[in-house]
């Protein structure tokens, strides 16, 4: 081939490349040729990345779950159920904390009532459902038969 066939070519060829070139560049990412398809992310994409988000917030709220269960097991102790007959009496350490469940019955000492935020007097009657909190040491005297859960 002679020379000037050889450069001919080579600039036809690259004529032709460019061309290719601009029309990829013009028409890839149109409405006519997306480079995603909508059904694709709202069929395919969409539910595996929900899925794997839903998936791994419920793996970490099970271990955050199980985490806080240990931590206040093991931290506060679990209430017990104690029954009093009438003129019984249970003793509270400081700290202890106690829900009055039914009956009546009264404290020898200061409690701090924690469902309503006041303090409970030495000597007055504990109310049902109410969370005591003992800040000293104290006793509670059954009037009559009560039940209460103490911590």
């Amino acid at each position: 081939m002679k020379k000037w066939q050889i450069i001919v070519l080579v600039l036809a060829v690259a004529a032709l490349a460019a061309g290719i070139g601009a029309y990829a560049a013009t028409s890839a990412g149109t409405q006519s040729d997306p480079l995603i398809s909508m059904s694709y992310l709202n069929d395919v994409l969409e539910p595996s990345i929900r899925s794997s988000y839903t998936s791994r917030i419920a793996a970490e709220a099970r271990e955050l779950e199980e985490s806080l269960e240990n931590s206040l097991s093991d931290a506060a102790g679990a209430f017990e159920a104690v029954s009093l007959a009438e003129g019984e009496s249970v003793q509270c350490s400081a700290g202890a904390q106690l829900l009055f469940r039914s009956g009546s019955a009264a404290a020898t000492g200061e409690l701090a009532d924690l469902t309503t935020g006041e303090s409970l007097a030495a000597g007055s009657a504990l109310t049902a459902n109410h969370l005591y909190l003992a800040a000293e040491g104290c006793e509670i005297i059954a009037s009559s038969a009560s039940s209460l859960m103490l911590r």
